[in-house]
Parts: structure tokens; C-alpha cells; sequence
């Protein structure tokens, strides 16, 4: 027998398994080598993929496959989708630690009666704590809590043995569960594996005592002590009134809080600094932050006054792609990306020659008339013949200018674009690029998360100052540039494969990640300048929400919306995945699987260049 045949026959075997384990006996199974640890895909009845398999496949390796293999079936069996989707808190953080419990509860199930399911779903967990360097890292700070939630927890209610490479994990994470949990930890949930709705329940109350309940609560098992949460929806609904009564108060509020005049800059003198090339700037000599909290040096980026503010710039940074990952790395995971992006290949290419024929299609011809020289112009040879001294009789072929344009893409690196939806986004960012520089239109790629996850030496410094009330955002920013406007493709090409790297992926905030970008695009020389944001919710850090008002984030959001919008200097559009955007974004869209995200991109920039063109053919 063959490598190949014994490899088919292991693939064979595989599919037969998930079917008979999942009860679904005409669900197609396929084999994608777009399908990876790093980016799954959730199973569903009709069909589901596997990763496919290697050549010769190892007893590790077999291992693992089948641990996914088991990981899917035991969904498909033991999980409801909509019951799980109505009990999952709205919190990201939350809601990625909610998802964690609900699979270490479904996988619990299969490995309590199968012995052959436990192997193969350790193996599975050993390889990610590996892959993560989980195995290897000294604080709780450099790990996701939702990995560790689920670890937790589903050795508690198996009680497997804990692989060699998540012991680490678990002497981190253990003790400061016990803290907040208590001895009894996960005991409650012991007696609920079979009752999905009643484990949702106990879940969010293990959520709230980590101090991670939600502000929507569906079953009334959420955060209750918290009045905010109640009015959330009614407080959205008078932003817009609070907005008015917010400018018109802002002058009297500024004189009561004793601020400097000389802190902020009229518009003329933003647009004139040089704060865009170093976006966050240094702290005042001399300044302490503790005692002065920062604000944006532009008053037109914050109209609701003291209320939203920034602790600290210090331990923010700006930094290229390249030099978050050594060059073997960059390499590593370009090659990763390039084998992902080969099965949609067909698709992506027909997608991009639809736009290139779309931006083409916009250099078209048009006649100049009543010209000296040229061609002779048909409608005037009656002219011609009534009076032959007429010289303005010819006319002369004209190609429509394109006009000179730039586009940014801004993709969310936060955590919760983590797999499937960060793989696509850099997919289509290669694709996407390739064909605009093609077209001679110029793109440049950005990124927007932290350094670290809950606050960093951002909150650190503020413990140490003395933890002053409502200090403003509270963690350290990182916003990256994968690909500059100037340049060329070849050069950036590695960059993108970075966007696969989970180490990078932290928390979002939106608000000053939409003002660094709008800074870096207005700043440029083209006539057009065009900015599509690229996000799966709303922004979210934890050390900043923690501590001030839930709705902060959120409000700065829309306030850095109105301000780019109503300057009109940049065209600005945004895409959604699986997050309702529109209510953010006067021009934008949602699409419900990052699958999607190749086509919504391409729809997008179709539409903003069929305005351009409707735009020329007017003043024209």
C-alpha cells in the first residue's frame, strides 16, 4: 500500500467518525489545507472541513487531526447555536470567555465517555499551548483568559491529566481563579454538562465573579448592580441631544475644571503640526500623569469636552510590521498566508478583475470640439461648405484624467478577530492590494490594537500614582503599519503574513485608531483619499471600562465619526464582520461570515469610484 493510499484510507476513516459521533449521516466532510489550527471554521450539518492532512501523518499528528475531527462532532451533537447566541453577554472579552466554558462543556461530554476522544482532544490542546508559547511564558499578561478558562475548566469537570505543555498555563491562571471563584471552582457546572441552557446560566454567574459579567443579560443572570447597564440603549438614543447641550456647555465646563487654554489647537493649526508623524506624542516636559491628564491636542477630535481623556501617551508606539517578528518568522507566516489564500485564488482573482475593470472603465475617451486642428468634425461640414473660412470646424480625441487616489485599509487586530476572520482580512488585504497598485491607485495598510492585554504599564503607572478616579483610556496603544502609501508591494509583501501571528491580536480602541489613520491619509498629497475601516465589533479594553464609564469607548467612537465625516477631507467607509457597523458609519456594511469580507471589499470600492465617476461627469 501506498503513502497516498494509506493517507486517503486515514482521511476515510476520519470522515466516517465525525459522521457516526456528530449522528449526521449524509453531513459532507472535506479536507482544505486552508483549514488550520490558527483559523477553524465552525462545523454545521451540511458540511464541514478538516484540515488536511500531511503525507505521511505521525501518531502526534494523527492525534491532533482527529482531535479537531472529535472537537467539531461533539459540537455539532451537543450544541445548540441559537440557545448558545441568546445567553452569550455582548462583551467581547466576555464573550470570548463564555465560549470557552460552552466547548470545554461539550468536549467534557465526549470525553467523559470516550477514552479515545480524551487523546486526541489533549493532543489538540498540547500543539496550541505549544503554537501559543503558552508552555513557556512567565505571566498572565502574555496569555488569552479565555484559553485558560477552557483548559481550567475542562480539566476540572474530566479530570484528565494535564498535558506537559498547559501546566504552565494552569500554575498562572489557577490561583487567581481560586481567588475569585473559591474552592469549589467549576463544581457547579459538573452536574449541568447535559443542560446547555442551565451550564449558560452557571457560566455567567462564574463570569461575573471574574469580574467579566455583561452589559446584556438575556436571562437576567447578568451583572444586576449595575444601573448603567439598564439605561444603555436610552442613553445611546439621546447621544445625539448630549452632543448639542455637551458644545454649547464645553467653554463654561473647560473654565470650571481649570484647565489651560493653551492645551488645545484650533483646526488650522492641527491640520499645520507635525503631530502625525509622531501621532501620540510625548508628554510636556516636566508633565506628570498622574496629575495631568492628557487630552487630544484638537478640539475638533473631542467635542464631549473632559469626557473622554487619555491617561498616558508615554508607552504608546507606533511600529512597522517588520519589526514585530524576526525575518524567519515574517517568512514562516508569509508562507502560511500564501497557502491559505491558494483555494480561493479563483474566486479573489475574478473579484479584483471585476474592480480593475470597474477603475479601468473610468479612463475613458471623450472629443474635445470647436478646435483649430485634428480630425474633421462631421456635424460641422455644413458649415464648412456655407463658409470655408471657419476654422474652428475639427476636433480632438481627449482620455478622461483619473484622478490621482489613495486608499487605506484600518483592520482591527484586536483578540476577537482571532482565526478565521484576521486570516480572511489579510487574504483579501494581498489580493486587494496587488490589484489597486495594478491600477496605479496607491494603498496603504494599517493595523490597530495594545501592547498588552488589561492596561499594560499604562495602568500599571496609575496604581502606582494612586488610582485617580475616571483616569480616561488606560492601556498602552499599538498601531501598526504593514504596508506604507509610497511603498511598492514587494516591499510590504512579507508584512501581511504578520496578521496571522496571535501574539499581536489584544484589545480594540477604535476612536484614536480612526484619528492616526485620518492624520497619516490627510496629510497626503492625492486629490481622492479614501479610508475603509475593517472591524468585528465594537471597540473594547478592559483596563479602560473597568474603571470609567461603560460607554466611553464607544461614544468616542462616533464622536471621531462625526468629526471625519464633517470634515469631508477623507472619504470613509467601513465593513463589519458579524457587527452591526451602520449604527457607527453613515457608509457602511455588515456581512455575517468573514467568507464574505473578499466580495464586501471589492462592493465597496465599486461604489465609492462609481461616485467618483458620477462626480466627474458633473463638474465636467
Amino acid at each position: 500500500m501506498t503513502k497516498q493510499d494509506n493517507n486517503e484510507d486515514f482521511k476515510s476513516a476520519t470522515a466516517a467518525t465525525l459522521r457516526a459521533m456528530a449522528d449526521k449521516r449524509h453531513m459532507g466532510v472535506t479536507f482544505s489545507a486552508s483549514e488550520t489550527p490558527e483559523n477553524p471554521t465552525q462545523p454545521n450539518a451540511e458540511n464541514t472541513r478538516l484540515p488536511l492532512p500531511p503525507l505521511v501523518v505521525d501518531p502526534k499528528a494523527r492525534a491532533a487531526l482527529r482531535g479537531t475531527s472529535d472537537a467539531k462532532a461533539l459540537r455539532l451533537r451537543h450544541h445548540d447555536r441559537s440557545l448558545h447566541q441568546k445567553n452569550a453577554p455582548m462583551d467581547l472579552t466576555a464573550a470570548a470567555m463564555f465560549e470557552a466554558l460552552e466547548q470545554a462543556r461539550y468536549e467534557s461530554i465526549g470525553m467523559n465517555q470516550m477514552k479515545g476522544v480524551q487523546k486526541n482532544l489533549n493532543q489538540v490542546l498540547s500543539d496550541k499551548c505549544k503554537r501559543l508559547g503558552y508552555d513557556g511564558m512567565t505571566t498572565r499578561d502574555d496569555s488569552n483568559a479565555a484559553d485558560a478558562l477552557h483548559a481550567l475548566a475542562r480539566f476540572a469537570m474530566t479530570g484528565e491529566p494535564i498535558p506537559s505543555s498547559a501546566k504552565n498555563l494552569v500554575g498562572l491562571w489557577q490561583p487567581w481563579v481560586q481567588e475569585k471563584l473559591g474552592k469549589d471552582g467549576f463544581d457547579a457546572l459538573k452536574p449541568l454538562l447535559e443542560d446547555q441552557k442551565s451550564y449558560a446560566r452557571a457560566s455567567r454567574d462564574i463570569l461575573n465573579k471574574l469580574n467579566h459579567g455583561s452589559d446584556s443579560n438575556p436571562d437576567g443572570h447578568g451583572d444586576e448592580n449595575n444601573p448603567e447597564n439598564e439605561n444603555q440603549d436610552d442613553q445611546e438614543q439621546s447621544d445625539a441631544a448630549d452632543k448639542e447641550q455637551d458644545e454649547s456647555q464645553s467653554g463654561q465646563q473647560q473654565k470650571e475644571t481649570g484647565e489651560d487654554s493653551d492645551i488645545s489647537q484650533t483646526p488650522d493649526e492641527t491640520e499645520m503640526s507635525d503631530e502625525s508623524d509622531q501621532e501620540f506624542g510625548e508628554p510636556t516636559e516636566g508633565d506628570n500623569p498622574a496629575e495631568n491628564t492628557t487630552r487630544r491636542n484638537d478640539t475638533a477630535l473631542d467635542p464631549h469636552g473632559d469626557k473622554y481623556q487619555i491617561y498616558t501617551t508615554q508607552f504608546d508606539e507606533i511600529v512597522n510590521a517588520e519589526d514585530l517578528a524576526d525575518p524567519g518568522e515574517l517568512t514562516r507566516l508569509r508562507h502560511l498566508l500564501d497557502t491559505q489564500i491558494q483555494p480561493y485564488q479563483g474566486v479573489a482573482s475574478k473579484l479584483a478583475n471585476r474592480l480593475q475593470r470597474k477603475l479601468m472603465a473610468k479612463q475613458q475617451r471623450s472629443w474635445l470640439f470647436d478646435q483649430e486642428e485634428g480630425y474633421i468634425d462631421s456635424s460641422k461640414l455644413s458649415r464648412m461648405v456655407a463658409n470655408p473660412t471657419i476654422n474652428l470646424t475639427f476636433k480632438k480625441e481627449k482620455q478622461t484624467e483619473f484622478r490621482d487616489t489613495i486608499v487605506t485599509l484600518l483592520i482591527d487586530n484586536s483578540g476577537s478577530m482571532r482565526g478565521r476572520p484576521i486570516a480572511i482580512a489579510a487574504m483579501c488585504t494581498d489580493i486587494l492590494a496587488k490589484t489597486l497598485e495594478r491600477c496605479g491607485v496607491k494603498v496603504e495598510i494599517l493595523g490597530f490594537t495594545t501592547r498588552a492585554w488589561k492596561g499594560g504599564k499604562s495602568r500599571d503607572l496609575w496604581i502606582t500614582n494612586g488610582r485617580t478616579q475616571h483616569p480616561g483610556r488606560l492601556n498602552d496603544l499599538r498601531h501598526i503599519v504593514y504596508k506604507n502609501g509610497d511603498a511598492p508591494l514587494r516591499r510590504a509583501h512579507k508584512n501581511f503574513g504578520l496578521m496571522l501571528k496571535e501574539g499581536i491580536l489584544k484589545e480594540n480602541i477604535d476612536g484614536e485608531a480612526l484619528v492616526w489613520a485620518h492624520n497619516r491619509l490627510a496629510r497626503r498629497p492625492e486629490q481622492r483619499k479614501i479610508m475603509v475601516v475593517i472591524s468585528d465589533g465594537a471597540p473594547v479594553d478592559d483596563s479602560t471600562l473597568s474603571v470609567n464609564p461603560s460607554n466611553i469607548l464607544e461614544k468616542d467612537l462616533r464622536t471621531v465619526i462625526q468629526w471625519i465625516e464633517g470634515l469631508k477631507q477623507v472619504e470613509l467607509t467601513a465593513i463589519g464582520i458579524g457587527h452591526d457597523v451602520t449604527r457607527y458609519y453613515s457608509r457602511a456594511m455588515t456581512i455575517t461570515d468573514a467568507d464574505e469580507l473578499a466580495s464586501a471589499l471589492i462592493d465597496r470600492l465599486e461604489k465609492l469610484f462609481e461616485l467618483d465617476k458620477k462626480q466627474y461627469r458633473k463638474h465636467a
